[in-house]
């Protein structure tokens, strides 16, 4: 193992990885699978500490490089040593380390008068017929559709069950979730659906003929009944995703010119336009539908579906995807000042049902940037010491 590897890991997690770095840790970690293992076991005491200390997080670059340095000099010579050194050097750090840091000079604060709150459940169930009911108002307490019998809970969401009432033709309901929502509900085969902020799925109260199809747009994360004799089938713009009983999210903004499909469990294939890619837990496919192209790669599952676990995870991500994220959920806009900031990164994990204030706070620890907040405007400038 290089000396250099440790140092691009704490690059990574600090979010200044170069390019050329970033391609040299890569395949690094698609060398072995101890390799792989080792940065994954540093990223987890990473997103732990992040986790746990909140609004004392590590901050400051130089700090991670000597860390890094700290580990570099141990000449660690296996796989395991090397695991153990870094939780020790971590937890040393950790220890000793914040006490220098908190020396610094606090970056520019948030308003402390504006308190943004994150969002909540709400939904819309719109019936075959055009009727609109409010889900979090409980309008709708218990209704018989041809082919269901449907009931609401504002505990556990929409429940489909079936009446075993023959029908010919699909009877089509619709849910749909604003910006700052969110929805979990049952279909009628007893699949699990659960919805993010500003997207809607389209169903049938009961399913007919030979396989199972719904309609996505925005992001939904499915626990899929497994009915071998009846596929599952998620159309999300031009892309198809057929399964049989398994977990998966699956993502397709109208404001996004790409789905990406992760898997957590079981098995997909994701079809579009003649070409499918068959998916095994832990990969995600994204479709970009200007080009037609399908790139798939390894993730980790539960950071993408960390949305439905009430943390925000993320793993190296650029602000301006984050920020896309947050703005959904808390209903704000951010604003960036200079374009180069929506390429800043940041890896850590985030309270989903937390302040906005709070938040943001954590993340502008660790990407040089600051937030400034003016109603529901969010200036993203850079960090003044």
């Amino acid at each position: 193992m290089g000396e250099n590897i440790f140092e691009h890991i704490v690059d990574y997690c600090s979010g200044n990885i170069s390019e050329a770095d970033s391609r040299t840790l890569q395949s690094w970690i698609n060398t072995a699978p101890e390799n792989r293992e080792t940065f994954e076991k540093y990223l987890r005491l990473v997103k732990m500490h992040r986790m746990v200390k909140g609004s004392e997080e590590i901050r400051d670059a130089e700090a991670w490089k000597r860390l890094s340095a700290t580990m570099a000099a141990k000449k660690i010579r296996r796989i395991r040593q090397r695991v153990v050194a870094v939780a020790a050097v971590v937890l040393l750090f950790l220890g000793i380390g914040l006490g220098f840091l908190e020396s610094r000079e606090e970056t520019v604060p948030l308003g402390s008068n504006i308190h943004i709150l994150p969002g909540t459940t709400k939904a819309t169930l719109v019936l075959a017929n055009g009727t609109q009911l409010d889900l979090t108002r409980n309008d709708l307490r218990e209704v018989q559709e041809q082919g269901a019998l449907i009931k609401n809970d504002t505990t556990v969401g929409l429940q489909y069950e079936l009446n075993h009432q023959k029908m010919e033709e699909p009877v089509w309901h619709t849910v749909k979730v604003p910006v700052s929502g969110e929805y979990h509900f049952t279909l009628s085969d007893g699949t699990r659906v659960w919805l993010n902020s500003e997207s809607e799925i389209t169903f049938p109260v009961s399913f007919v003929g030979g396989s199972r199809e719904v309609v996505v747009k925005g992001e939904a994360y499915f626990e899929v009944k497994s009915d071998k004799a009846h596929p599952f089938i998620v159309h999300a713009k031009e892309v198809d995703i057929e399964v049989v009983g398994t977990k998966f999210n699956v993502a397709a903004y109208e404001d996004s010119h790409r789905v990406v499909t992760t898997l957590a469990e079981g098995r997909v294939n994701v079809e579009m336009s003649g070409q499918v890619v068959g998916l095994s837990p832990d990969e995600q496919v994204s479709v970009d539908l200007k080009s037609g192209k399908m790139a798939k790669n390894s993730v980790s599952a539960s950071t993408n579906i960390s949305w439905i676990q009430g943390i925000f995870e993320y793993e190296n991500m650029t602000l301006e995807e984050i920020t896309t994220q947050l703005s959904r959920w808390y209903g704000v806009d951010f604003i960036f000042s200079a374009a180069e900031f929506k390429t800043r990164r940041f890896t850590g994990v985030v309270k989903k049902y937390d302040e906005l204030n709070n938040v943001l706070k954590i993340i502008e620890k660790t990407t040089n940037v600051s937030f400034m907040i003016n109603g529901k405007d969010i200036a993203v400038k850079s960090t003044v010491y």
